[in-house]
C-alpha cells in the first residue's frame, strides 16, 4: 500500500483577503454614517408662510401639549433644563437653541424655556414652524 502524503492539497481560493476588505467595508460605513437625533415627543408645529428649515447642528428642544421637553433627543424637565442646556451648548458649541413647540402648548412652558436659554448664556431662539405649502390637507 502506498503512504498518502501527510500534507493535504489545499485546492481553491482563499478567502481570507475578500472577508477581511468585506469586513473593512462594513466598518468604514459603520463609522461614516450620520444618525439623525430624532425626538420622542410627537408635536403637532403651527404653520407658518415663511418657514425656513432649521440647520441640524444647533441645539433644539421639543415641547409637547403636555408640557414633555425633550433637548436633543433627552427627556429634560424644568427643574435640571438649565443644567442640560449648559451641558449641551458646550457639547455642540452652539449659540442657537431651536424651540419646537406644539401649538397647543402652553405659552408659560414656552416663555420659562426661552428665560432658562438665556440664563444659561444662548444668544438666538428660534421658532419653529411647518411650512403651509407642505401642509397635508391644506
Amino acid at each position: 500500500m502506498a503512504k498518502k502524503n501527510s500534507k493535504m492539497i489545499e485546492l481553491g481560493m482563499d478567502m481570507t483577503p475578500m472577508i477581511d476588505c468585506v469586513f473593512q467595508l462594513l466598518i468604514f460605513f459603520m463609522v461614516t454614517t450620520v444618525f439623525a437625533v430624532q425626538s420622542g415627543l410627537k408635536v403637532d408645529l403651527p404653520t407658518a408662510s415663511t418657514s425656513d428649515a432649521p440647520p441640524e447642528k444647533d441645539l433644539s428642544i421639543v415641547i409637547s401639549d403636555k408640557g414633555e421637553m425633550d433637548l436633543n433627543g433627552t427627556r429634560v424637565t424644568m427643574d435640571n433644563l438649565e443644567e442640560q442646556l449648559r451641558q449641551q451648548k458646550e457639547i455642540f458649541g452652539s449659540k442657537v437653541l431651536i424651540i419646537k413647540a406644539d401649538k397647543k402648548a402652553m405659552h408659560g412652558i414656552v416663555v420659562d424655556v426661552m428665560d432658562a436659554a438665556k440664563i444659561v448664556g444662548i444668544e438666538q431662539l428660534a421658532i419653529a414652524t411647518d411650512d403651509e405649502e407642505k401642509k397635508p390637507g391644506t
